[in-house]
């Protein structure tokens, strides 16, 4: 992957944009190239995880190309969707029509949420995929730091375990996965190596959720930490240092005590804050010093 390949589509788009009767000949071909410049180092970045480990130096200069891979690409699609509108399967390609969405999801937040109506308007009218639009909003959501709402997104800690991010009315979420063409989530879940069984009763119902994980000094994951709201146990981290917490809405600021025998306690404030919906906190215990 060279860089040189994105400015190279760069130039060429300027020059497609600045015919005044562009093909779509001309656009598929440009899309296609631009979706293997998405996807090739994404791929790669798999491989690399597993071989060098995500904080590693190599994979952390591939993310960094791919953000500016990502960047070029979404200044020629957004060009593209603003002078033609969201071009169909049938106008373009299957491959091409697949990039639009695969850009405009991987760009920043505001230019996910310009276009995520647009692709709204092309799922209902058969030129996305609905699947497409459920994705985005949940990306957005992400991004927003709001409960997604079909499961598609995953977070990735440092030791390479995938959790879902926090998903709103969780029991009815393969309902609503289904509504737009998605797989149960129990099946999407094998994909990341996630052991996942729907839950029977939401526990975020008019709640926030505070997720985090719990590390030691030297950045190891500390297991069974007892995590309080106030005197009340809530949970206790995993066998990766993971937790989630619900906190009631009508709690606008609360003490969150993290307890551990051997460690010593940690407080942490936590305050409501605007429109957010989900909260992440890390914490690093240290061990109690030994009586002399």
């Amino acid at each position: 992957m060279k860089t040189s390949f994105s400015i190279f589509l760069l130039f060429i788009s300027i020059y497609l944009f600045g015919q005044e009767h562009q093909s779509h000949d001309s656009l598929t071909k440009l899309l296609e190239k631009i979706y293997y410049e998405d996807q090739n180092p994404r791929i790669l970045s798999l491989s690399l995880e597993k071989e060098f480990g995500i904080t590693s130096d190599t994979v952390q200069k591939l993310y960094k190309q791919t953000m500016y891979i990502d960047s070029i690409n979404t200044t020629i699609v957004t060009r593209i969707i603003d002078k033609y509108g969201w071009l169909s399967a049938s106008q373009t390609s299957v491959l091409a029509n697949k990039t639009l969405f695969l850009v405009i999801q991987h760009a920043d937040i505001n230019t996910e949420l310009k276009y995520i109506d647009t692709l709204k308007n092309a799922a209902l009218t058969g030129r996305a995929k609905p699947s497409e639009y459920a994705l985005l909003v949940d990306r957005t959501n992400l991004h927003l730091r709001k409960f997604q709402e079909y499961g598609s997104q995953l977070s990735t800690n440092k030791s390479g375990i995938n959790v879902f991010y926090p998903i709103k009315d969780e029991p009815n979420v393969n309902k609503r996965r289904q509504n737009f063409g998605l797989k149960p989530l129990e099946e999407y879940a094998v994909i990341f190596n996630v052991v996942y069984t729907l839950p029977k009763k939401d526990l975020y119902k008019n709640c926030y959720a505070l997720i985090g994980y719990v590390r030691d000094t030297l950045d190891n994951p500390i297991e069974n930490v007892a995590i309080y709201l106030g005197k009340k146990l809530m949970t206790k981290s995993d066998s990766d240092g993971y937790y989630i917490i619900p906190i009631t809405e009508k709690i606008k600021t609360a003490k969150i005590f993290y307890r551990k025998q051997e460690f010593n306690d940690t407080e942490y404030i936590w305050i409501k804050e605007g429109n957010i919906e989900v909260y992440q906190k890390y914490v690093w215990l240290t061990k109690k010093k030994a009586c002399p």
